[in-house]
């Protein structure tokens, strides 16, 4: 029970609390700046340069070659971007519910508090 505790006790409680929280929104904010920065990279992979020169037998299968990789990048990236809108609804998820759970903590301390004074008043 919250206040039985002293006050000395409330502010290590309270302290360790935030500490975690520190640390966990630290991990969160590097772990959407890896998000991000997955999300620039495919975007910069989609990026290139094509030169053209006069067909002959050997360019007729060099550009078969090119469509089939052009379709395979193309599921590629579709499997990447699935993969990765995935990532980021549990990312959000973990995201609203640490902020949430902050919340009811520091809520917390706050009605305890509350009563602590009542009591001894």
């Amino acid at each position: 029970m919250f206040w039985l505790y002293s006050k000395r006790e409330i502010k290590l409680l309270l302290n360790t609390t935030l500490v975690l929280f520190s640390a966990f929104a630290l991990l969160l904010g590097q772990s959407w700046s890896i998000a991000l920065q997955q999300d620039s990279d495919l975007t910069a992979n989609t990026v290139g340069v094509y030169a053209g020169v006069e067909e002959n037998g050997v360019n007729t299968l060099v550009a078969q070659l090119d469509e089939r990789e052009k379709m395979l990048d193309a599921r590629e990236l579709a499997l990447t971007t699935s993969q990765g809108s995935g990532d980021r609804k549990v990312l959000l998820l973990i995201t609203l519910m640490g902020s949430g759970l902050l919340g009811l903590i520091l809520m917390n301390f706050y009605l305890d508090s509350k009563r602590r004074k009542s009591l001894v008043s």
